[in-house]
């Protein structure tokens, strides 16, 4: 079963009659996601869908499928993260220094951050 928490909040304007409503759900089911960091990517292995920060928004988006401008391969490196929730980009910041990629390109995992 899912671990989640919902809220719900619902106001009403009474001079234009209007209802506006707010939904938030929470997972707080851990799920198994993969990092590639040569690409600053992660993979969300229940839901086969990819989070990437869209440099022209500055935001980071789901998609099932990546830009063009983007690469993952089958021979990337890629690692294990696991994550309480949606957004596992929240941890970007950690997940940059741990996965650190050297200037020839292979990537070097800093232990000390675990």
């Amino acid at each position: 079963m899912c671990g989640s928490i919902f809220s719900a909040f619902a106001q009403v304007d009474s001079t234009t009659k209007t209802t506006t409503t707010t939904t938030t759900t929470t997972t707080t089911t851990p799920h198994k996601y993969s990092y590639y960091p040569s690409s600053d990517v992660y993979f969300d292995q229940s839901t086969s869908n990819y989070w990437y920060h869209d440099k022209v928004s500055a935001t980071w988006l789901m998609t099932k499928t990546l830009p063009a401008t983007i690469m993952v391969e089958k021979t990337s490196p890629q690692f294990p993260i696991t994550y309480t929730g949606d957004d596992p980009w929240k941890n970007n910041s950690t997940d940059v220094k741990k996965y650190k990629i050297k200037k020839n390109g292979k990537v070097k995992v800093n232990k000390k951050d675990d």
